[in-house]
C-alpha cells in the first residue's frame, strides 16, 4: 500500500509551491519513496496519483514473486531521469544550448511526472497534443525537438544511469505523431549572411572585444569561423600543439560525427588569414594549451546580442558554417575537398550548397572566361601557317 503526503511551501519571495511525497510500504516498512515539487497543487496531485498507482502495481508483482528488477535498475520519473542526464559530468558538457532548454522545458509538463519505465506511446502523443495547442503556437518542427531529445535521455537510462527505462514507446508513437502532423522535420536552412551583415557584425564585435571588461576576441572568432567552417565548440577545443606551422594546418580533435563520438580527428588547411589570426592570440595562464580558451556558449551569446542590437533577423551562428562552405565552393574547390575541410562524411549534404551558388555571378564570370578562351582559340586557328 502506498501513502501520499502534500506539503505547501512558501518561498522567500512569496511564491507558493507544492511538494508531493509518495511512500510505498512493504513488509511494514517503507520500501520506496519518491517526492517532487510543483508550481500548482493540481500538478502535484496528478503526479502523486500516477506514482502511487505505479508503485502499488510494482509491489503487487513483488509480493507475487513475479517482479523482475532487471539487475536492480532504479525506478525514477521521466523528470528525474532528465535531471540526471543534464547533471552528468560527461554528458552535460556535450549538451547544446537548444537541447538544454528543451529538456529543461519538459520538466514543466505532465510527461515528466510519469515513471520512466511506464512511459508509453500514448503518453508521448498526449504531450505533443498538449504542446500543439499551447498559446505560443509551437510548430511541429519545434515539438519534434521534444520527441528526439527525450529519446536520447531514455536511450541512456539503463547503460549510464541504471534506470529502468527504454525508448520502445518512441518507435510506437512516431507513426501516429507524423500522421496527425504533431511533429515534423525542420526545413533545410539556406540562410547566408549578406556582405553588409558580416561587415556590420565584424565592426560591432570589434567594439565589443575592446570593452574594458571583455576577454573574448569576438571578431577573431568570427573570422576563424568564416575561414575554416569550424563550429564554435571546435574552435574552443583546438590546441597550440594541434598547429602545423610549416604547412599551415590545424587538427580538429573529436569532430562531430553521428557515428563516432570520439577519435574523429580532422586536419584542415588554415586558408586566407586564419593562420595569422591564430598567431595573434595571447596565451591564457589558466588554459595555456588552448588557442581560444573560452566558453563556446559565451561566444554564441555575445554574438547573438550584437546581432539582435543590429536588427539582423533569422541568422544563427551555425549559418556561418554554411557561409564558409559556400565560399569554399565558390572558390572552385571540388566538393570532396570542401567535405574534408567542413568535416562532412556525407557529401550529399553539400550538394545543396553547390546547387545554390549564385547562378548570375557564376554565369557572368563563366561567360567572360568562355569568351576569353574562344578569342585565344580563334587567334591560334587564324595564325598563318609557316
Amino acid at each position: 500500500m502506498a501513502s501520499v503526503v502534500f506539503e505547501k511551501r512558501v518561498g522567500k519571495t512569496g511564491n507558493i509551491s507544492y511538494r508531493a511525497k509518495v511512500n510505498q510500504f512493504h513488509d511494514g516498512k517503507i520500501a520506496e519513496s519518491l517526492s517532487k515539487t510543483f508550481k500548482t497543487k493540481a500538478l502535484a496531485k496528478t503526479w502523486s496519483n500516477t506514482i502511487k498507482k505505479q508503485l502499488e502495481e510494482k509491489y503487487e508483482r513483488v509480493k507475487a514473486g513475479i517482479y523482475r528488477s532487471d539487475t536492480d535498475l532504479k525506478e525514477v520519473s521521466v523528470g528525474e531521469l532528465i535531471r540526471m542526464y543534464l547533471e552528468h559530468p560527461r554528458i552535460s558538457d556535450t549538451v547544446g544550448r537548444s537541447k538544454f532548454y528543451v529538456l529543461n522545458g519538459l520538466l514543466n509538463y505532465e510527461i515528466s511526472t510519469i515513471l520512466a519505465s511506464n512511459l508509453r506511446a500514448d503518453d508521448l502523443i498526449k504531450h505533443c497534443e498538449e504542446r500543439i495547442n499551447e498559446g505560443t503556437n509551437p510548430s511541429p518542427q519545434t515539438i519534434y525537438h521534444d520527441v528526439t531529445y527525450l529519446k536520447s535521455v531514455m536511450d541512456s537510462a539503463k547503460g549510464i544511469f541504471k534506470v529502468n527505462a527504454d525508448s520502445a514507446y518512441h518507435f510506437e508513437a512516431i507513426p501516429s505523431l507524423i500522421n496527425q502532423k504533431l511533429i515534423g522535420r525542420s526545413n533545410v536552412r539556406d540562410r547566408r549572411p549578406t556582405r553588409e551583415e558580416i561587415k556590420l557584425m565584424e565592426e560591432h564585435l570589434v567594439k565589443r572585444s575592446k570593452h574594458r571588461s571583455a576577454k573574448i576576441p569576438f571578431a577573431d572568432v568570427l573570422q576563424i569561423s568564416l575561414l575554416t567552417a569550424m563550429r564554435v565548440s571546435e574552435i574552443t577545443r583546438i590546441k597550440w600543439t594541434d598547429l602545423d606551422h610549416e604547412n599551415k594546418t590545424v587538427i580538429i580533435r573529436d569532430r562531430k560525427d553521428p557515428r563516432n563520438k570520439s577519435g574523429n580527428d580532422n586536419e584542415i588547411p588554415l586558408l586566407g588569414g586564419a593562420y595569422d589570426i591564430i598567431m595573434q592570440q595571447k596565451k591564457d595562464p589558466a588554459k595555456p594549451e588552448l588557442i581560444f580558451p573560452y566558453n563556446p556558449k559565451s561566444i554564441s551569446a555575445g554574438w547573438q546580442r550584437v546581432r539582435t542590437s543590429l536588427g539582423i533577423t533569422d541568422l544563427r551562428y551555425h549559418d556561418l558554417r554554411r557561409e564558409a562552405a559556400s565560399r569554399l565552393a565558390e572558390m572552385g574547390l571540388p566538393i570532396n575537398i570542401v567535405a574534408r575541410i567542413t568535416g562532412h562524411k556525407n557529401i550529399n549534404i553539400l550538394h545543396n550548397i553547390y546547387a545554390k551558388i549564385d547562378i548570375k555571378d557564376f554565369g557572368k564570370e563563366g561567360y567572360a572566361k568562355y569568351l576569353k578562351e574562344e578569342v585565344i582559340q580563334t587567334s591560334k586557328s587564324e595564325k598563318p601557317q609557316s
